[in-house]
């Protein structure tokens, strides 16, 4: 039977192929005009205290394991993400995105409480552009964002590691409002246009605390979803991976 979605990866993989050229054309206008001082950069580093809750299948002979993760919070080994953005004097802009969630849990499968670990990276790249007035800011953007999931599940049986890695094209709005001169709201969240998920979606708000002139105190909370699916169901290919990771970020970004 003929894929019904196979019109709409076409689109979605042309469309990646001309978000790319795009990044990178923005990335080198920053480097030459870098020196003159047309654009405005910030770094923020944050500390993510990220939840995941899936339902994840990993096939193997003799038929697929489903895992039902939960909340894997309480294991969490290692959970980061840094943020690299500029904006352009004519409003244009990029932001750059690299998250990383390291965790272990206990999870249910049709073989009983079985231990799993996993370890999910995910990268973005957008093109942006500023508008508004007054106290209101607004952003549109659109890019890639690329996920690299592994999972491995102790079976009775021997540990069954399964895993993928994909690329989605997203479009979002973000919108900042200023409260006072030193406190701002702040939202953002987009979808996902096609790619290799089925679904992808992204939502993200909180406060910004303008407490230094080159510097800024953020505190937000973000929700990530995803269902994706590869190989075929019953084999040793098959992998699903349906999943919300959301938590709280906290970071500084320094602006220079």
């Amino acid at each position: 039977m003929p894929d019904p979605t196979a019109p709409l990866r076409t689109v979605a993989t042309a469309a990646l192929a001309l978000v790319l050229p795009v990044l990178g054309a923005l990335l080198g206008c920053a480097a030459a005009a870098g020196a003159q001082g047309a654009w405005d950069w910030q770094f923020t580093p944050f500390v993510v205290a990220p939840s995941i809750e899936s339902t994840t299948e990993l096939g193997q002979i003799g038929g697929d394991v489903s895992i039902d993760a939960g909340d894997v919070f309480g294991q969490l080994q290692a959970g980061g993400m840094l943020q690299f953005e500029g904006v352009h004097a004519n409003s244009f802009g990029f932001r750059l995105r690299y998250a990383v969630l390291d965790s272990d849990a206990d999870a249910a499968s049709a073989a009983g409480t079985v231990p799993v670990s996993f370890d999910q990276n995910l990268a973005e790249a957008v093109a942006t552009y500023q508008f508004g007035r007054g106290r209101d800011r607004f952003e549109l953007f659109g890019g890639l964002r690329h996920w690299d999931v592994d999972v491995i599940a102790g079976l009775p049986g021997g540990a069954l590691r399964r895993g993928g890695d994909w690329t989605d094209l997203v479009a979002g709005l973000r919108w900042q409002r200023r409260l006072s001169p030193e406190f701002s709201v702040l939202l953002e969240g987009d979808i996902g246009l096609g790619g290799g998920s089925d679904e992808s979606w992204s939502a993200m708000g909180g406060l910004v605390y303008d407490r230094w002139e080159r510097a800024s105190i953020y505190v937000l909370y973000r929700g990530l979803g995803v269902e994706y699916e590869e190989g075929t169901r019953g084999t040793d290919s098959f992998f699903r991976h349906d999943a919300v990771t959301h938590g709280l970020l906290a970071g500084v970004g320094f602006r220079f």
